[in-house]
């Protein structure tokens, strides 16, 4: 199947920009794991960055991973010569605030790439335009 008939209805000039490619469509999985996604203490061990935010692209792997860090070492400096409080005390953190990013994930994505896509997307971004943010 031609990937730009899928776009069936679409404008032309975009369809254009699909049909008119010269590569072929290389399929990729979207890997994520569930909100509330934990992991069981293991003594000295510990996830950062995008190994403790296996979730769909959103823009915030950079930003999250500076975070843990920033984190990590703030729970270090609480806890001096006691790394498994201080390890204890980074993922009592990381946990709700990693359940909360991947939850917003999820809603991007399926705002992107759901049933209704590109609809709902455009119904955002047409209702973000609307907000006074002043």
């Amino acid at each position: 199947m031609q990937v730009a008939a899928l776009f069936g209805g679409w404008s032309p000039a975009l369809t254009a920009l699909i049909a008119g490619s010269d590569t072929p469509l290389v399929p990729r999985l979207i890997y994520n794991l569930p909100d509330e996604h934990r992991w069981a203490r293991i003594p000295g061990v510990t996830l950062v960055g995008d190994a403790a935010h296996l979730m769909a692209p959103n823009g915030e792997g950079a930003n999250l991973a500076m975070l843990d860090g920033a984190e990590l070492a703030q729970a270090i400096i609480a806890h001096p010569g006691d790394t498994e409080a201080a390890l204890a005390a980074y993922e009592q953190a990381l946990f709700p605030r990693n359940a909360t990013e991947a939850a917003g994930t999820h809603k991007l994505l399926d705002l992107c790439l759901g049933e209704r896509a590109p609809y709902g997307l455009i119904e955002f971004f047409q209702q973000a335009g609307n907000k006074d943010v002043t």
